[in-house]
């Protein structure tokens, strides 16, 4: 995954009611928009914004059903991502504090200040 799709999904991920959107989608192969507006103690507007945003990132599909709108995950997405942010961590060359001298945290918080 490049750096500039990682970005946006992470951004599309930063909001807690887009998290909860994805977390009642994953519940279900598909839901309708009404569904997910009664879930959410937020204005239909707000909701259907966050599910703009979560489309737009590629993590959600939309079709239309009669007068509805029903969403499902895109499943792909949500495991390249897991595994981008995997390989990130994995590519950590030590634990915070380890192999670093007492006082080396403190040294390098007042360089960069």
């Amino acid at each position: 995954m490049d750096d500039s799709t990682f970005a946006a999904l992470s951004r599309a991920l930063a909001n807690p009611a887009r998290v909860r959107i994805l977390r009642l989608l994953a519940e279900q192969t598909e839901c309708r928009g009404a569904d997910v507006f009664s879930e959410l103690p937020l204005a239909q507007s707000t909701v259907s914004e966050h599910l703009r945003v979560l489309r737009e990132a590629g993590l959600l599909n939309a079709h239309p059903v009669g007068t509805s709108m029903v969403y499902c995950l895109v499943p792909e997405v949500l495991r390249e991502y897991r595994d981008a942010v995997g390989e990130l961590a994995a590519a950590q060359p030590c634990s915070p504090g380890e192999g670093i001298e007492p006082g080396a945290h403190d040294r390098i918080k007042e360089t960069t200040r």
